[in-house]
């Protein structure tokens, strides 16, 4: 099998991440009865979620990613995503939102004032 990025937005490969978290969830409409238990039902099982980081993006790779997410620059809230799923071992696409995107900022150049890349960067994908 030839190298799969770990996650695809929109078809845009993303960098290996440092790290990758997946979680699965299920839904449930519950609440408690007058003896204090649990009522309730399942009504959506298996929803996907992803967290990654990198330790280190370059400024481009960052905007690049980033795109992917603003709809000013091309990209769109929602995206279908190809990602390694725990669920079932392998690769699947989904429909995903994203959550807060954050990292912090490296260093400056000190001659030309340019930004030079970003460190603890990080963003979650959620299955809608």
């Amino acid at each position: 099998m030839a190298f799969k990025a770990l996650v695809t937005v929109g078809g845009f490969d993303f960098p290996e991440p440092s790290s990758y978290k997946g979680n699965t969830a299920t839904l449930v409409d519950s609440a408690r009865n007058v003896q204090g238990k649990m009522v309730g039902s399942v009504i959506r099982d298996d929803v996907g979620k992803i967290e990654m980081s990198w330790k280190y993006l370059t400024v481009k790779q960052w905007a690049d990613i980033l795109k992917c997410f603003s709809i000013a620059r091309g990209g769109k809230f929602i995206n279908s995503v190809t990602f390694f799923c725990q669920d079932i071992g392998d690769w699947t696409t989904r429909k995903m939102y994203v959550s807060d995107r954050n990292a912090n900022m490296f260093r400056r150049d000190p001659k030309t004032g340019e930004i030079l890349g970003y460190t603890d960067v990080s963003l979650s994908l959620i299955e809608v």
